[in-house]
């Protein structure tokens, strides 16, 4: 199911330090906190230009953690979006945290 997003070495969250405490770009849905992945800077830069408006607070910037560290930060979490897209409407896909857990590797 996820294969071939996970080719790439790494995940990308947008972040920044609030008060000493790291955060991490997310949002809430109706199924739960839903925190943001990207595949690469790249990406997770052309969302943060687009919406940076409307994205509370300065200081964001991508941040790429090891397999461990990023399991820890998204464990916070209920739900992944991989890859936003910056288009309102568009469709987005959301994976339950543990189930994209089980598919990083050295998990």
């Amino acid at each position: 199911m996820f294969d071939d997003l996970f080719e790439r070495e790494g995940y990308v969250l947008l972040g920044r330090m609030e008060d000493d405490v790291p955060g991490y770009l997310s949002y809430g849905a109706e199924e739960g906190e839903v925190v943001c992945v990207f595949e690469s800077v790249a990406e997770a830069e052309q969302f943060y230009t687009h919406w940076r408006a409307r994205i509370p607070g300065g200081g964001w910037g991508a941040v790429r953690l090891k397999t461990g560290g990023l399991i820890k930060v998204l464990r916070n979490f209920d739900l992944v979006s991989v890859n936003p897209q910056p288009t309102p409407g568009a469709t987005e896909y959301l994976y339950p945290v543990e189930d994209f857990i089980r598919t990083l590797p050295g998990s």
